[in-house]
């Protein structure tokens, strides 16, 4: 993804048409580009939230689709057995809030959480509601953290903030990586 936005510098349609495709990727990596992108003038800070602000809009709602797709068919729903649907059901309804923020906070739980409720039926509107309000503020907060870190890094260190924030971005999916490895582990050994 680097080398594609090295190669588009300067032209903001290709780059925000990258950062509306990032987040079906990881919706982390698209904030911090995002970020890094506006507060060095490539693009405005409007057109990169508005990019990545639809593509993590979009990609939540492809996963809920598959999720619902595969809530469909008769041989997927066969493989679970009718009172985990149940219990998954009604955890989703009762903590559909809770359930969102999770999926936003720890990003492996992401996927798990926006697929199942398309499978299980929670409600398209409700699931977009919730979700779209938790991404809004979600987005924004860590735009503009990121942003103002970026500001003063590039007022600081010129170009190498690139490869600060590079380095960050690093660190950011290695640390997911590594807790999810280790979230993994914990619950291999517990069951």
């Amino acid at each position: 993804m680097e080398a594609l936005i090295e190669q588009y510098l300067g032209n903001p349609a290709v780059l925000a048409l990258l950062l509306f495709l990032a987040p079906f990727v990881l919706e982390e990596a698209a904030i911090l580009t995002g970020a890094a992108l506006a507060a060095s003038g490539e693009m405005s800070a409007a057109l990169a939230l508005a990019a990545i602000s639809t593509g993590m809009i979009v990609s939540d709602w492809t996963l809920y689709a598959i999720g619902a797709l595969a809530g469909r068919s008769r041989r997927i729903r066969g493989w679970i057995d009718a009172a985990t649907l149940l219990r998954g059901r009604q955890l989703l309804d009762r903590g559909a809030w809770p359930a969102g923020l999770l999926a936003r906070l720890i990003p492996w739980l992401l996927f798990p959480i926006f697929v199942a409720s398309g499978f299980l039926g929670v409600g398209f509107r409700r699931f977009a509601l919730i979700n779209g309000l938790i991404a809004a503020v979600y987005i924004l907060v860590l735009f503009f953290g990121v942003f103002g870190l970026n500001l003063v890094l590039f007022d600081w260190l010129g170009n190498w903030a690139w490869a600060v924030m590079a380095l960050l971005l690093i660190v950011v999916v290695a640390a997911g990586r590594w807790a999810a490895r280790r979230y993994l582990a914990k619950d291999a050994a517990s069951g």
